[in-house]
């Protein structure tokens, strides 16, 4: 067996179920084997962030790992971003990127696709992956590829696999099996989870607030379990939403985003007087809008290999392990709360003068889930983001704290490949002119993706930070007509009717891909976003201009 063989198969047992990729001369022995061995699917797209951005999404969706193949130079800096991305909200992803061969690094020339070195490539991802090796020597591939495989899972997050254009076609025989960390539960585990248990214990009303860590380890069902034995109040972070959505009988209730987000969420955590976090990340979007709310109150914070109850802490314990010894002594602390009567985020004089605000989106695509069923959800950053918040019961993947533009489109390509479920993409007009062209690549793959656009002409998360910025004005383009060339079928609506007739067809044709261009007025923006901006620009002691008239 060749040494890309056995490194495909060693990438399949640690959960890998396709490789994205774009083929170049220093990657091509590697694609070859891919494509001859079929040991994985592999699928091309059009630009390296895309097939990043695809990978990044199938890492997120179960106990797995993403994979993409770029060539040496060119193709895995032009990846930099989209890997960032996945290394800062902590996605498990594998890249593989060519190398040079050995003979041709000893030929003293400068070689295409170099930058400063020929270690230039290296030394940039490692600010941005957690192990990067080179399979250069036969003698230490077995080794490095299984500690840079155990790591991206271990820590959830990038590594990067270099492979020497010779190397790929040797001859190799040892393979590399998935064999899982058996965490026990030592004396350290006991002494923190009867610490743990003592502070709720003392708490009246406590909450808990859940992130991404709960989806990216696998521990979903468990936190399920534990929360609804303790019978308290629990939300999702804005990078957390879409955890547990499709469990029966989910504890989750909502979204905290603070001040911008729903009043009835938002009463209960001003009257808790503990928060548990679980596997949140203490990011700006996540929490600098509710920062007085949560300054207030008693805190501990449950992530993977650490927990920290203010003042000391606790190193070393699996997320899994700690999930299970509370769920198995969890006592039900129900409290009563005071609510504010609901709201209403929809805008209705749009809807009384014929059209569509951001957050009608939401409401006409649950209706749509209520009749057809519900369709995992890919959503893109800017307002879209805070539409997907509006979403009941269904799996949301979004890149909700570094936030780059471009994610939506391959991530749902991501979505389907890796789950074979139909996605719904949720993007902006802006992002879609990133990697919207993607959508060509439909036809030949059978990806069938209900891509909703939100075409307000511009960059509305700009425009919310900076009102008068005159470049956030991107014009109108015409993205229906566009569908049909890529061989999918392209709508274009101004009303709410013509949406709810829109997601009606595009629901009941599951035969090919559709874009549904939503025309929303310049400067309609979610209630949300709005106050977002504003409070987030103000904790930055940033001027906030008003648009000019």
């Amino acid at each position: 067996m060749t040494l890309a063989r056995v490194l495909l198969q060693s990438l399949k047992s640690f959960g890998a179920k396709q490789v994205w990729g774009i083929p170049g001369d220093f990657i091509l022995p590697f694609f070859r084997e891919m494509e001859q061995s079929q040991i994985l699917p592999v699928y091309s797209l059009s630009h390296e962030p895309s097939v990043a951005f695809a990978a990044d999404a199938s890492g997120r969706l179960h106990e797995g790992i993403g994979v993409l193949a770029v060539t040496y130079g060119a193709g895995a800096l032009n990846s930099v971003n989209a890997v960032a991305q996945a290394y800062a909200e902590r996605s498990p992803l594998v890249v593989l990127a060519g190398m040079p061969s050995q003979s041709e690094m000893e030929l003293g020339l400068q070689l295409h696709h170099q930058v400063k070195s020929i270690d230039s490539q290296v030394q940039i991802f490692k600010e941005i992956t957690c192990a990067q090796v080179r399979l250069d020597n036969l003698d230490h591939a077995a080794e490095k590829i299984a500690r840079a495989l155990k790591q991206c899972k271990e820590q959830s997050r990038p590594v990067l696999i270099e492979i020497p254009r010779n190397m790929a076609s040797e001859h190799f025989s040892e393979l590399i099996i998935n064999r899982p960390i058996e965490e026990s539960v030592c004396a350290s585990t006991e002494k923190c989870v009867k610490d743990l248990l003592h502070i709720i214990a003392k708490a009246q009303r406590p909450i808990v607030l859940a992130g991404v860590e709960v989806k990216r380890y696998d521990v979903e069902a468990q936190f399920c379990r534990w929360v609804s034995e303790l019978d308290v109040p629990c939300f999702t972070t804005l990078m957390g939403k879409g955890i547990a959505e499709e469990f029966e009988d989910s504890p989750v209730q909502g979204t905290y985003l603070g001040e911008a987000g729903d009043p009835r969420v938002a009463a209960i955590v001003q009257q808790a007087d503990l928060v548990i976090f679980v596997g949140a990340i203490l990011s700006d979007s996540n929490f600098a809008i509710s920062a007085e709310t949560l300054a207030g109150r008693q805190a501990v914070f449950i992530e993977h290999r650490e927990v920290n109850l203010g003042h000391y802490s606790y190193h070393g314990i699996a997320l899994k392990t700690i999930l299970s010894q509370l769920e198995a002594f969890a006592t039900p602390k129900t409290w009563a709360f005071h609510l504010p009567h609901a709201n209403n985020d929809s805008d209705d004089t749009l809807a009384t003068q014929g059209a569509i605000a951001p957050m009608m989106i939401a409401e006409a695509l649950n209706r749509s889930f209520d009749k057809y069923g519900r369709l995992p959800v890919a959503s893109d950053v800017g307002d879209c983001l805070f539409v997907s918040q509006g979403l009941k019961g269904t799996s949301v993947v979004a890149p909700g704290y570094y936030a780059s533009m471009g994610f939506g489109v391959p991530a749902g390509f991501g979505i389907q490949a890796t789950t074979g479920r139909r996605p719904v993409v949720l993007v902006g007009d802006g992002a879609f002119q990133m990697t919207g062209m993607e959508l060509g690549h439909c036809r030949r793959y059978g990806f069938t993706p209900i891509v909703v656009l939100l075409n307000n002409q511009g960059w509305e998360m700009i425009r919310a930070f900076a009102p008068d910025s005159q470049a956030a004005d991107l014009g109108l383009w015409p993205f229906a007509d566009m569908a049909q060339h890529f061989g999918g079928v392209g709508i274009r609506v101004s009303s709410p009717e013509a949406l709810e007739q829109a997601l009606c067809q595009a629901f009941e044709d599951s035969s090919q891909f559709y874009l549904i261009d939503v025309q929303i007025p310049k400067g309609c923006m979610t209630p949300s976003l709005a106050h977002f901006a504003k409070v987030l620009t103000a904790k930055q002691n940033m001027a906030r201009s008003e648009p000019i008239t």
